[in-house]
């Protein structure tokens, strides 16, 4: 929301429309053009061997529809290779930002989305083979039955893929808890991060931070949704609680110690805590 005000409003108030000009990649319509070229390999999508062969291909300026330098996207994979396949390179990607959370509150957060138990969501994330479905749409061309997956891996190997990798591309490691807790200065990070390594400048960019600051207010989000609804929304809200810590009153010792057990050096790289018990 932040990006999408940044660039796609002209006084920084970000809304629900305007994200929608910031696509997830992994939507089954992005996949047409392979029936056109290989229409065998259409019908076996459902399988990583053969996704993989597209992966950057799909990435292309013509099928991204990049009529400009360059395009927004955003996508939960990992940064992977699948045989010999890469994710994704340095042709294909300009720049990312990466955004971590505390893996205890990811559980909590997961769970209430997938509407699974909690045991069933640490599972989840401590599964270096997880993965999860893309997007089906009207405009797809793929029969509902052949659903491609997006290789997520587990919370500590996502991380690591993206920001211990060879890619010379320029990137931005976010903190969820210091874009909560620390809006305004993560705002003019991603100022910088854009100044600094594309020379892009924005205008009035005092009271447009201002702007953002205010349309991008976790209460005032929860409020819009319960108004107007949220495309990304499951079993509930989207917009719950925005807060850190929220795994100390949902998850039991057993639990945490299974994330913290498997999790525990990369945790304390980024500065997140082990419980003391």
């Amino acid at each position: 929301m932040i990006v999408s005000a940044l660039f796609f409003s002209k006084d920084g108030t970000s809304s629900f429309e305007l994200i929608e000009a910031i696509k997830g990649l992994e939507n089954k319509w992005r996949l047409n053009f392979i029936k056109e070229i290989n229409p065998k390999d259409f019908l076996l999508l459902d399988k990583n061997d053969i996704l993989s062969k597209y992966w950057l291909e799909l990435q292309s300026k013509k099928n991204m529809q990049i009529k400009e330098d360059f395009i927004f996207l955003k996508t939960h994979h990992a940064l992977v290779k699948y045989g010999n396949h890469p994710f994704t390179i340095e042709n294909n990607c300009k720049g990312y930002f990466y955004v971590v959370r505390d893996p205890r509150d990811v559980a909590v957060s997961w769970a209430k989305h997938s509407n699974v138990p909690i045991n069933k969501s640490i599972d989840f994330l401590i599964n270096e083979l997880s993965g999860t479905e893309w997007n089906h749409s009207k405009k797809s061309l793929l029969p509902k039955n052949i659903v491609p997956k997006a290789i997520l891996s587990s919370w500590e190997k996502n991380l690591i893929s993206w920001t211990t990798n060879n890619l010379s591309c320029p990137k931005m490691i976010i903190r969820y808890e210091d874009l909560v807790y620390d809006k305004k200065n993560i705002i003019l990070s991603i100022v910088n991060f854009f100044n600094k390594n594309f020379d892009i400048k924005f205008l009035d960019l005092d009271s447009k931070i201002e702007k953002i600051l205010k349309s991008t207010d976790f209460e005032k989000l929860k409020k819009e949704e319960e108004e107007k609804g949220f495309k990304e929304a499951t079993n509930g809200p989207f917009f719950r609680f925005g807060k850190k810590n929220q795994w100390k009153k949902i998850i039991n010792k057993d639990q945490v110690k299974k994330i913290e057990n498997k999790f525990c050096k990369t945790m304390l790289a980024f500065g997140y805590e082990l419980s003391k018990e």
